[in-house]
């Protein structure tokens, strides 16, 4: 919409979208609303735009101006990705980088939706959404304007997935443009500014150092709020993201070659960003008596047994999630967790075992974290590449082969206290969804419940 909404009405049996904008601050009226959603069978009160969900909008807002036409994927219940149906050129490149073509089925339904989009002939279907509105762009891309963002610029919305701290993403197109140039982060939540100003920092970091650092991180165009939701926009990351790549059919080598590149680059990173070991004074501290503490079960002296080491930058969320592959490279994205001083192979351990997973296709919940245990104790054809880069890691930063199992046992403990933390700030901020079974929360849960792992973890000298 190109005026954020104050009131809604909403038609009976949608209750998730009334909880959904009365948790956005969007109070719920009977009657004189500035946003009407309804189902197509429901008669469109007076109100200054319309959404009907599922079959039937064009006929329910027959006559109105300003009529568009969306796709939410996979359903608009819980949507993930909002397409827009009618500007084939973006939903082409939407459906072709951010779907999953994990079977030949799938592939086939994507290509008939992309030629349908073309043709003008795409159906209304449950997961459509058919919307009247006054014309301009919406309030939060117009509010973009300063930063060069023009008034017409086309997008598709990304909203995905977690508690009501998620931030949902427009990848902004310009003109005629067939790739993003633009992606613009906005908050749910009024005022909640801490992951904007992470990843100014984040993102600033990655500008310092400069050479392969900044060369696969996005570049902070600036911040910016737009009816008090707080917003960025960034240089965009044109492609897929990697876990899309991996767990689609296709050539393993591709894959593989994909894999081997960012792993490369965590060790070039660490490498180039090295400082000496006193610059670990405060994350030594910070990790003794902030993150070893909430684990009772650790032995004394994990952190300060620990030898000197130096002092590398961290991305501190590598998930395949974080990176996008396309034509010109790969990108590394969402850099708020980013440490400027920080323990060397966090990144690696982190980014390889979330790859490895997916490039075995053992990423469905009932399987993932038996196999990942399979993975780190070397009873997986994919644990020789593993422990080929803990190896060439260890090689190239001149490290002490028995600190390994310490300084990656640390990076799971932290990681696995992220969901704690955010579920915290959620229930505070923004009650209602939460975060479950997130990468870092399960894999802390199978470092340390698994025989052979742990401190004592030597699997990837074999």
């Amino acid at each position: 919409m190109p005026h954020a909404p104050r009131t809604a009405f909403v038609a009976p049996g949608l209750e998730s979208w009334r909880d959904g904008l009365a948790q956005a601050g969007v109070a719920i009226v009977r009657e004189r609303a500035d946003l009407a959603v309804v189902r197509g069978h429901d008669p469109v009160p007076d109100a200054e735009a319309a959404i009907v969900v599922g079959r039937g909008g064009r006929r329910a807002l027959r006559g109105r101006a300003g009529i568009r036409r969306y796709a939410a994927l996979p359903g608009t219940r819980e949507p993930h990705l909002i397409l827009p149906v009618d500007r084939p050129h973006v939903s082409s490149y939407a459906i072709r980088q951010w779907t999953v073509l994990s079977s030949a089925l799938r592939r086939r339904r994507n290509d008939l939706a992309r030629l349908a989009i073309a043709l003008g002939a795409f159906p209304e279907l449950g997961r459509s959404l058919t919307v009247a509105a006054p014309t301009g762009p919406p309030f939060v891309v117009a509010a973009a304007a300063t930063l060069g963002v023009p008034a017409d610029a086309d997008w598709f919305l990304t909203l995905g997935e977690g508690d009501a701290l998620t931030r949902a993403v427009f990848q902004l197109f310009g003109p005629g443009a067939r790739e993003p140039g633009w992606v613009l982060k906005l908050s749910r939540v009024r005022g909640y500014t801490a992951p904007f100003e992470r990843d100014e920092r984040g993102l600033r970091l990655a500008a310092q150092a400069g050479g392969a650092v900044a060369a696969h991180a996005p570049r902070l165009l600036g911040r910016f709020e737009a009816d008090e939701l707080p917003c960025s926009l960034e240089s965009a990351a044109a492609g897929s993201r990697l876990t899309y790549l991996l767990q689609q059919r296709g050539s393993r080598n591709e894959k593989l070659r994909a894999l081997d590149e960012v792993a490369a680059w965590t060790i070039e990173i660490a490498r180039a960003t090295a400082a000496p070991a006193d610059a670990l004074l405060e994350e030594r501290r910070r990790l003794e008596e902030d993150v070893v503490t909430r684990y009772p079960q650790m032995p004394p002296g994990l952190v300060s047994g620990l030898p000197r080491l130096p002092a590398v930058l961290q991305h501190n969320d590598l998930g395949c999630w974080n990176v996008v592959v396309g034509g010109r490279g790969f990108t590394a994205v969402d850099w708020e967790s980013a440490r400027k001083h920080g323990l060397p192979l966090w990144d690696l351990l982190y980014f390889l075992v979330d790859a490895l997973v997916h490039l075995d296709g053992a990423w469905q919940p009932d399987r993932r974290e038996a196999h990942a245990a399979r993975l780190l104790l070397g009873e997986t054809a994919s644990s020789e590449i593993l422990f080929r880069w803990v190896a060439e890691a260890v090689r190239t930063l001149a490290l002490p082969p028995d600190a390994v199992g310490p300084i990656v046992t640390l990076g799971w403990l932290h990681h696995g206290l992220s969901p704690v933390a955010r579920d915290e700030a959620s229930r505070t901020l923004a009650p209602g969804l939460r975060s479950d079974g997130t990468f870092a929360e399960w894999m802390a849960r199978v470092w340390l419940s698994t025989p052979g792992l742990g401190t004592g973890w030597s699997s990837w000298r074999r």
